[in-house]
């Protein structure tokens, strides 16, 4: 047996503030693809600055008919106590808890703070086919009962800001059951087009319907995510862009690893280090193909010190008309010299072409516009889904 994530996100540092909430409920819904017998949730606060205060967690089945309710709410304790009290920066399990689970139970995990917190750390997803994020103010719902929505951007100043409206949630990042040894435990890690949610909503569906109660699926992305480098530095946005986080190459063992035995990885990162340096103007970080060619390298040596496979995908065209034709020069040069490789190394236990299936053949250096969300870069649902159409999983599932 082994503990492994049904769901589970990272959080984010925003440096900053995020909300400050009392009488609050947050219910964060999703869809198990793992059997057992007993589960556990990691509480995290890893970057707030501030203690916080958990008055009361459940977790229970969502009720078969479509209200927003949950059946058999059960209690969630840490030190047999039920409320948690998570000091600044801190991440720890609960209690285990006895809660049958099977693949395909669709699940809640319900958090209530009764005196005000601030609320400093979240973890965030933004498409809506797979977890979902339910807030409502004015009342303690743990024990399951449905409640009127608050919308997050009314919550939320980086939701409120954000075109896309992602989902935020705070208190936890990933809930886990202890099951069987031979479920493969898949981490998918990127940056922004990883994070999002709509390539891994797709690949998670994928698998409870080819493989169920066979594997599960950690989102290991962070937006805005180099892999060469630390966050780029962007005035404009919260505390100049540091929510981008460490360098991919930096927080790879530890943001795969944690606390996980993972068997499987789908990489997916370097469009930034490509694309930041001509975007925003800062010639002293640009990259080279053979730079990024290097960073793979030490990926794949990391995983496979690990015992972990691990399967790459080719950076995806990134065009947009209101890019100067420059940019998409620079662009291309280096991203179709790291695809060349990446179809061609040795290195990784094999490769994915989102490059092949989702550029437009008439432009290659723009992604077909029924594919991303409007920017020309970031898939969107029905581009996450051709996406997780071309993983080999009777490939990567073989012993």
């Amino acid at each position: 047996m082994k503990w492994a994530s049904m769901i589970s996100y990272l959080p984010i540092d925003y440096s900053a503030t995020l909300a400050k909430l009392s009488d609050f409920t947050q219910r964060v819904t999703f869809v198990s693809n793992l059997t057992g017998d007993r589960i556990r949730i990691r509480f995290s606060n890893k970057y707030s600055k501030h203690p916080l205060e958990l008055s009361r967690v459940t977790i229970g089945k969502i009720r078969e008919e479509v209200d927003g309710g949950t059946k058999r709410a059960v209690e969630v304790t840490r030190g047999q106590k039920t409320g948690i009290l998570l000091n600044p920066g801190e991440e720890c399990y609960s209690d285990e808890i006895a809660f049958p689970v099977l693949a395909g139970d669709h699940l809640a995990v319900s958090v209530y703070v009764k005196e005000e917190q601030l609320i400093g750390s979240v973890c965030a997803l933004w498409s809506g086919t797979g977890a979902k994020v339910y807030l409502g103010e004015n009342g303690d719902y743990t024990d399951g009962r449905a409640f009127a929505e608050t919308p997050a951007e009314d919550i939320y100043e980086v939701v409120h800001n954000d075109p896309n409206k992602g989902m935020v949630y705070f208190g936890f990042s990933g809930v886990q059951v202890l099951t069987s040894k031979k479920a493969k435990t898949i981490a998918a890690f990127g940056d922004s087009i990883t994070h999002m949610s709509y390539l891994t909503n797709a690949v998670s569906q994928r698998l409870c319907s080819e493989y169920p109660g066979q594997a599960t699926l950690l989102n290991c992305g962070i937006g805005g995510n180099r892999l060469l480098r630390d966050a780029t530095y962007i005035k404009d946005m919260p505390d100049g862009g540091h929510c981008f986080g460490e360098a991919g190459l930096k927080r790879f063992e530890t943001d795969v690893f944690r606390g996980e035995q993972v068997d499987i990885i789908l990489f997916l990162e370097g469009i930034n280090d490509i694309m930041h340096p001509i975007q925003f103007s800062y010639p002293d970080q640009a990259v080279t193909a053979q730079a990024l060619i290097d960073g793979y390298r030490q990926i794949a040596a990391c995983a496979h010190q690990h015992g972990a496979k691990v399967y790459c995908g080719t950076v995806l065209p990134c065009g947009n008309p209101e890019y100067p034709k420059w940019w998409m020069k620079a662009f291309e040069e280096i991203r179709n010299e790291l695809n060349e490789w990446i179809r061609k190394n040795p290195d990784f236990d094999g490769y994915f072409d989102y490059d092949r299936v989702l550029a437009d053949e008439q432009k290659p250096d723009y992604m077909k516009p029924q594919y991303h969300i409007g920017d020309g870069l970031h898939p969107n649902d029905e581009g996450g889904v051709r996406m997780a159409a071309e993983i080999d999983f009777d490939e990567i599932m073989k012993e």
